[in-house]
């Protein structure tokens, strides 16, 4: 189980909420702000929709 930064999961919280989907582009750039792989950020976004 992978744990996340606090910094890291304020980015993908505030992009969460402001679309429950992202697109390749957002990922890409989230990738890059964050550090983490395309796949984690597909994922994380996955499991958040689900909860």
């Amino acid at each position: 189980r992978e744990c996340y930064s606090n910094e890291i999961r304020e980015v993908l919280e505030r992009e969460c909420s402001q679309k429950n989907y992202i697109s390749v582009q957002d990922r890409d750039r989230i990738a890059y702000e964050t550090g983490l792989s395309n796949r984690q950020i597909k994922f994380w976004f996955q499991n958040r929709r689900a909860k």
